[in-house]
């Protein structure tokens, strides 16, 4: 049993921006460059500094939304993790962004172990090479913003740069992989692990995830199921999807809790009654909420 709750006075859209620390100059280059500094699957929005301006950008995005890799191949969402620069396109009329593409104009560096970071002299040695750490680099760990000097030399690193510029520093120590096998049924759907980690299904796709325990969850089109899996560090994990598709469709049941009056509840384009609970089948569905003095409210 589901419920989704709408609280009385609570706004069902965000602000798009918040003003930020300026950078002294502007780069052309870097016009239409973003890097995120928070992704929340779960509210399904991304937090994103501007490299040309320094201002930070608060966007949404959707089921529609296109999510790529540099060449242009569709990605899972999951991959866009803090730090990482990206492009993006317009939003559309429901305010989310029709596309978000990882940017060809910087290079990532994976594994870093052999690094030496001197903050007085504003340079990061790779290996032999030395890169510039004069303007605001953001360093990242499990999704939080940290400082340079919370790295370890133990620590391993994902670094991302332009040129001989690093631009941010990712502590990527304590990740396994997670590796989904038979993806068929599930693919464009969505998988769970825990509360706050939400991504959709590609064929046979791996993502990195924090070490630890799991509850995975999967469905669409009335299958799916869950168990509890272990990421350990440094390992992959294999999960094969037919094991959780189980022996046929299953239904659930959605109940809304909501106390503004003169709502309009729509699920999958189709007004319902909802003070009454909704059935449906395991999987993606729309939701979209209406009220007078409110932005409409819209997730899947």
């Amino acid at each position: 049993m589901i419920s989704v709750s709408c609280l009385v006075g609570c706004s069902f859209g965000k602000p798009n921006e918040t003003e930020t620390q300026q950078t002294e100059s502007e780069n052309v280059s870097k016009e239409n460059l973003f890097m995120i500094v928070e992704h929340d699957m779960q509210e399904e929005s991304l937090c994103m500094y501007s490299l040309a301006t320094g201002v930070e950008h608060y966007y949404e995005y959707g089921f529609s939304t296109r999510f790529k890799d540099k060449y242009g191949s569709l990605e899972s969402s999951v991959k866009f993790t803090e730090g990482r620069v990206v492009t993006i396109a317009p939003r559309d009329k429901d305010g989310y962004l029709t596309e978000v593409q990882l940017s060809d104009q910087v290079w990532e560096y994976e594994k870093v172990r052999r690094f030496k970071i001197e903050e007085e002299r504003e340079v990061f040695t790779i290996a032999d090479t030395k890169y510039s750490i004069k303007d605001e680099v953001k360093v990242f760990s499990k999704g939080k913003e940290i400082q340079f000097s919370d790295i370890s030399q133990d620590d391993i690193l994902t670094v991302i740069g332009m040129d001989r510029k690093i631009l941010s520093v990712v502590v990527t120590t304590g990740h396994g992989t997670l590796s989904l096998k038979n993806t068929e049924l599930f693919e464009d759907s969505f998988l769970q692990l825990n509360t706050n980690i939400f991504a959709m299904i590609t064929s046979e796709m791996e993502m990195e995830v924090p070490e630890g325990s799991y509850t995975l969850k999967v469905a669409n089109d009335g299958w799916g199921g869950s168990t509890t899996i272990e990421i350990v560090r440094g390992e992959t994990t294999e999960i094969d999807l037919d094991t959780l598709k189980g022996e046929g469709k299953k239904r659930g049941l959605i109940t809304f809790d909501i106390e503004v009056e003169d709502v309009k509840v729509y699920v999958d384009h189709q007004l319902i009654d909802h003070t009454q609970p909704v059935e449906l089948t395991y999987g993606i569905h729309v939701i979209k909420i209406e009220a007078n003095g409110y932005d409409a409210w819209k997730t899947y």
